[in-house]
């Protein structure tokens, strides 16, 4: 087999680093028809090294690099990512930066035509890989209106339609239902039988390990692992990267006072009904997991707690109050929600100042405190970056700080884990137990039932806009 992917001695410093390195000493060869699984924690090199195979470093993102990459035989220090079009394809871990078209098909469509592909040829290719991603019934729609998970799907099939030889996929799980997350997993697996070589970097390992050829692990962007699949396993769960998780200590517990209610709850957008007459209740020291297929109306619903979105019908109550026109702001002292992107939530320029910078944050988080918490979430040497340079697992954990520094009565988090490596995953787990011990109220989305199981007291199940059951814990 020809190599495709030829990395020798590979070390990168992103710009206002002081020369840290992102990845050290990093050789890699990946053979035409492979398909390779990149594992490692939050912020181990596994986006950056992607970007280096893709051509966006040292050409579109600045920094040290230092080593030879080639690709396809093409020297990567002297040519950039526009070179690399036939040959490389990659789907970013934010989506939402990749997808700019109007429609679903325009999306899907938009790369075949910059190929000059014909015009059937390119409805035959797009037709064919949304319906293998389940997808049809999307193709009119804007992707900016889809769920977390919906993007996800279609940022994939736009670039897996492209005749590209390498197909480089950043979590491709992350935000996915367990059914799309499946059939992702099948897509990839008939590409690779097709002869188009993979990269793809995932923190939801469990299901992947046992489709590829070959993992390579990364940590503290050095190379610590790379052979079969196999034999990656116990090496995964040994640094914490498969999560393992203990007994919650409070289960059982009787929660009396409800706290948070919406009542027959419909909400129409753009002629769509996404929730169709919930009714919900969340009581003071639950915690609550709202699960579901991915375009489930979960977001939507939370989105309607702290007053970000209005019902069509129906009201909601916070703390016995009717929310009715309620501005937001005034409910975040409440109600403090993690976005599903934490990209959306973020405005400051360093970390530190992120955490702080709500009104509540200030008057209520003490610097004991916001060590506490930065300790917590494991990001204290992270304080002095900028938010929108970490990577995405990173960029979740400051997203859920800035929202633990306000101290709100009720938690919401919209997909804590997507982008997190097991540690993080089984340290959010502890957090939301020490959290109910001292009465704090909840509500998780999120489609890691594992996770949800590890921390729940009661689970509501969501399927086209309606709660369809209900599992006490």
């Amino acid at each position: 087999m020809a190599s495709l992917v030829n990395l020798e001695s590979i070390s990168y410093a992103f710009p206002g680093s002081g020369g840290k390195k992102a990845l050290e000493k990093v050789d890699l060869t990946i053979q035409e028809g492979e398909y390779v699984l990149l594992c490692g924690g939050s912020g181990s090199g596994k986006t950056t090294l992607a970007y280096i195979v893709a051509g966006l470093i040292p050409h579109l993102l600045s920094g040290d690099l230092e080593g030879k990459a080639k690709v396809a035989g093409v020297d990567l220090s002297s040519r950039g990512p526009s070179e690399l079009l036939p040959h490389v394809g990659l789907v970013i871990q934010n989506v939402d930066a990749q997808l700019f078209n109007p429609s679903v098909a325009d999306e899907m469509s938009f790369g075949l035509q910059g190929l000059g592909m014909d015009e059937e040829e390119i409805q035959s290719r797009i037709l064919a890989m949304a319906h293998s991603l389940g997808i049809g019934h999307l193709m009119e729609r804007s992707p900016q209106e889809l769920s977390g998970g919906e993007k996800k799907l279609v940022a994939l099939a736009s670039i897996a339609s492209m005749p590209c030889r390498l197909l480089i996929v950043d979590e491709p799980l992350a935000h996915l239902d367990e059914e799309s997350a499946k059939r992702v997993r099948g897509v990839l697996k008939e590409l690779n039988s097709k002869g188009k070589t993979l990269l793809v970097m995932e923190h939801r390992v469990q299901g992947l390990i046992e489709d590829v050829n070959r993992c390579v692990l990364l940590d503290g962007g050095c190379k610590v692992y790379d052979g079969p699949a196999a034999g990656a396993r116990e090496e995964l769960v040994k640094r914490g990267l498969i999560p393992v998780y203990g007994e919650r200590t409070r289960r059982g517990r009787r929660h009396e006072k409800t706290v948070l209610e919406g009542r027959g709850l419909w909400h129409k957008r753009d002629g769509l009904l996404l929730i169709k007459g919930v009714d919900v209740k969340v009581r003071r020291g639950e915690t609550l997991a709202i699960l579901g297929p991915n375009g489930a109306g979960k977001t939507t619903l939370i989105r309607h707690f702290n007053g970000l979105l209005r019902p069509t019908e129906g009201e909601v109550y916070v703390l016995g109050e009717r929310v009715g026109r309620r501005d937001p702001c005034e409910l975040s002292g409440k109600v403090g929600l993690v976005f599903q992107n934490p990209n959306d939530q973020f405005f400051r320029l360093k970390v530190e100042e992120e955490i702080l910078a709500s009104p509540e944050a200030k008057k209520k988080c003490t610097q004991s405190r916001l060590r506490e918490i930065c300790e917590t979430m494991g990001i204290s040497d992270l304080l002095g970056r900028s938010p929108f340079k970490l990577s995405e697992g990173e960029k979740r954990k400051v997203a859920i700080a800035s929202i633990l520094a306000m101290e709100p009565e009720i938690l919401v988090l919209d997909e804590p884990t997507s982008g997190q490596d097991g540690r993080a995953r089984m340290a959010l787990a502890r957090t939301l137990d020490e959290l109910a011990q001292r009465g704090q109220t909840t509500v998780v989305v999120t489609h890691d039932r594992g996770f949800a199981k590890a921390v729940a007291d009661r689970i509501l199940e969501m399927r086209a806009g309606k709660v369809v059951s209900e599992v006490v814990l």
